[in-house]
């Protein structure tokens, strides 16, 4: 039993050391030699344990190491607010997804049409960043038209999961061994998630080290790639409440992203801009605004999963041997991949 995949399974099910040890039925004592490397679990005690926690008992053997999430968690441990428990249920989950991607590509190869650079933030401004990604990926003038399309061509997955809290929108992390990832947490409006994917994108682009700014940094790279400012920034001026809702029907940014970019281009004064936030409230957009563009969907892990499907002749519970959960869980958390990809 790998000590490590023990903690980041008990971990990932959000359970105190104490807590497992009561549904497994054994002492707190002997779990935490168990999880520090110092004692050993009887056959029977990790069954118990693997039960418990609701993994396959193979998953406890994995000789994984964890990583840490980057730039991307540097921020959210910082800004998110979050609890350590939730904080650190939030990380075993994603490296659990982490290591689950790379079984599910190590029998895929994925060529990525586009080249994802690494455009210190040090030496590029997030709008120079921005046009460069533009430039080299041989996006046209205007709207990008599918944003996971766009980034899943670069080679980086996308996946949604529930992250249980709303203070976080997405993480992306480049792991040492497998494809970049961005993880999108349920549940977003659909041009709020485009914006997050490409924050997201900008941290893996700008930060390989965090900087005091990376947060405003990524937010002004994903405007400036959705609106870019010399196209956006004639349209901006005066900008009215009626106005922002034209021009997300156009780019497919949400109002609030709209506005923002009118202020920081100068287009509006503080005023103009105070007034907007406002309205925005009044009338109940900063929950739920107007015309929201279409869903975009992920494809990357679809089309790995019917790879081993359709190609390789894996069914349903040979996968969820391969990623290491139960067969429902499994269903719950990659079935939407196999609908969307028979739609």
């Amino acid at each position: 039993m790998n000590p490590r995949l023990l903690q980041l399974a008990r971990e990932s099910r959000g359970l105190s050391q104490s807590k497992l040890a009561g549904l497994a039925g054994i002492s707190q004592a002997a779990l935490s030699k168990a999880e520090n490397g110092v004692g050993t679990l009887t056959p029977e005690r990790v069954q118990a344990v693997a039960e418990a926690l609701g993994y396959p008992r193979e998953v406890l053997d994995w000789p994984d190491e964890p990583v840490g999430l980057g730039p991307s968690g540097f921020y959210h441990r910082k800004q998110s607010g979050l609890g350590k428990t939730a904080l650190q249920r939030i990380e075993a989950e994603v490296n659990l997804l982490l290591m689950q991607l790379r079984r599910l590509e190590a029998s895929v190869d994925i060529e990525p049409i586009y080249r994802l650079p690494v455009l210190d933030a040090d030496e590029h401004t997030p709008e120079e960043a921005a046009a460069k990604i533009r430039a080299s990926w041989l996006l046209p003038d205007g709207p990008v038209h599918d944003v996971i399309r766009t980034v899943e061509r670069a080679g980086v997955v996308v996946v949604r999961r529930d992250l249980e809290s709303p203070k976080i929108s997405g993480l992306s992390v480049r792991p040492p061994n497998g494809l970049p990832v961005i993880i999108l947490n349920h549940g977003m409006p659909p041009a709020r998630e485009r914006f997050t994917v490409l924050h997201e994108l900008g941290h893996l682009v700008m930060h390989q080290l965090p900087s005091d700014n990376g947060e405003r940094e990524a937010d002004v790279f994903a405007a400036e790639l959705l609106m870019p400012g010399r196209l956006i920034g004639p349209h901006l001026s005066g900008l009215t409440l009626q106005r922002s809702i034209q021009l997300k029907q156009h780019w497919k940014a949400s109002m609030a992203a709209v506005i923002q970019t009118a202020k920081r281009l100068d287009r509006i004064d503080e005023s103009r801009y105070k007034s907007l936030q406002v309205q925005l409230s009044q009338h109940g957009y900063r929950r739920n605004e107007p015309a929201e563009p279409d869903r975009e969907e992920p494809s990357i892990l679809c089309s790995i999963l019917e790879t081993h499907r359709a190609d390789h002749g894996y069914s349903d519970k040979e996968l969820a041997t391969v990623v290491g959960l139960q067969l429902r869980e499994f269903r719950s958390e990659y079935g939407s991949a196999f609908a969307l990809h028979a739609v």
